[in-house]
């Protein structure tokens, strides 16, 4: 990360010394208690020692396959969820819930749930699909950043992702069992989410959408990152914080402490899990967007996506933008950076009733 520009945006109006240090400093603080409570989840649940067996069955199942099929959606069933969606929304509903093509062993958590916000020009106009980060408990600050796409001309669509909100099995904390050492939970807990935003984004395209857009923060950019590289369907990108490089999440950063603890106590090593990444890491692939729609944000104190990991994969990415700004990976921030970004780059995108 030697490119000047790079490290331009850190300094603008929050470039003094003093606050350098204090944002630092806070987000060292803040990042630290959470990764305490990921390691303290992570204790919750043991694996059992036949586990890499079960991994390495896992793996090989899908080894020969390629992500297309991995995310792949038959035709027939979403043809019938197109349906269903359909007739919840000229119910007037705006919590649309329709059953997951990709089942996991909780009930809760196989129903998709995705939270409707309409602009006044209809489903004809724009649509961005917002993913909120791991083990998200409110939504509020998603409800506003909906009022002002709609006052964009954009129609917003608030994503529940697996084992979060109304998706939380009973008895288990928001999104405890998204990210985890159970790696096969894990990996088919992102598939369930890149399969049930796809049938989304299907839905759209039979309305008429003149654009579909993606917003993710941390999970979720992990989420749409994936989904990016396999829909072609979904021209713009927002990536806040996203977990691209999972290898590095899980083996290198503080919050996968407990999770190396675990994985390394049944036997399950590093080599093991790689031969998976091609599958469950956007970083191997290349989003479908077309150059200059793919925008990337990095948290300067980040610890579990390096800014120089982000910066790396903008590299990679032609056409991407890259910004980075004071913030370690939980914070608030980098969301209205990132619209704000948006509405600058693609400045025609967002001029009420754009088409």
């Amino acid at each position: 990360m030697q490119d000047p520009q790079v490290f331009g945006a850190t300094t603008g109006r929050n470039g003094r010394w003093g606050k350098r240090v204090f944002h630092r400093a806070w987000s060292g603080i803040v990042d630290g208690v959470s990764f305490g409570f990921i390691a303290w989840l992570q204790a919750r649940h043991p694996l059992s020692k036949d586990y890499p067996f079960q991994l390495d069955r896992y793996i090989a199942t899908w080894e020969d396959k390629d992500p297309l099929e991995y995310y792949g959606i038959p035709e027939k069933q979403a043809s019938n969820l197109l349906q269903v969606i359909q007739r919840q929304v000229e119910r007037g509903e705006r919590k649309i819930r329709f059953r997951s093509l990709i089942e996991s062993p909780f009930a809760r958590n196989n129903v998709a749930v995705f939270d409707f916000y309409p602009c006044p020009f209809g489903w004809h106009a724009p649509t961005m699909i917002l993913a909120h980060g791991l083990m998200s408990v409110s939504d509020i600050g998603y409800r506003i950043w909906a009022e002002r796409l709609n006052r964009w001309g954009w129609n917003a669509i608030f994503m529940h992702l697996p084992y979060h909100y109304e998706r939380r099995p009973k008895g288990y904390l928001t999104g405890e069992l998204a990210v985890g050492a159970d790696l096969i939970r894990t990996a088919e807990g992102v598939r369930q989410a890149v399969v049930d935003m796809r049938v989304v984004v299907r839905w759209l395209v039979s309305q008429g959408s003149a654009r579909i857009g993606g917003w993710g923060t941390s999970y979720g950019g992990w989420i749409v990152g994936q989904t990016a590289c396999v829909e072609p369907l979904l021209e713009r990108v927002i990536l806040v914080e996203p977990i691209l490089r999972i290898d590095k999440a899980m083996w290198e950063s503080p919050a996968g402490a407990g999770l190396r603890r675990e994985l390394r106590r049944v036997g399950v090593t590093q080599e093991l899990t790689e031969r998976h990444l091609r599958l469950a890491c956007p970083s191997y692939n290349s989003p479908k967007a077309k150059r200059g729609f793919i925008l990337l944000v990095a948290g300067e104190y980040d610890r579990i996506v390096p800014p120089e990991l982000l910066w790396e994969l903008h590299r990679r990415w032609e056409g991407s933008h890259f910004y980075c700004f004071p913030q370690g990976h939980v914070g608030y921030r980098l969301m209205p950076e990132s619209f704000r970004l948006a509405t600058q780059l693609w400045s025609d995108d967002f001029r009420r009733g754009s088409s």
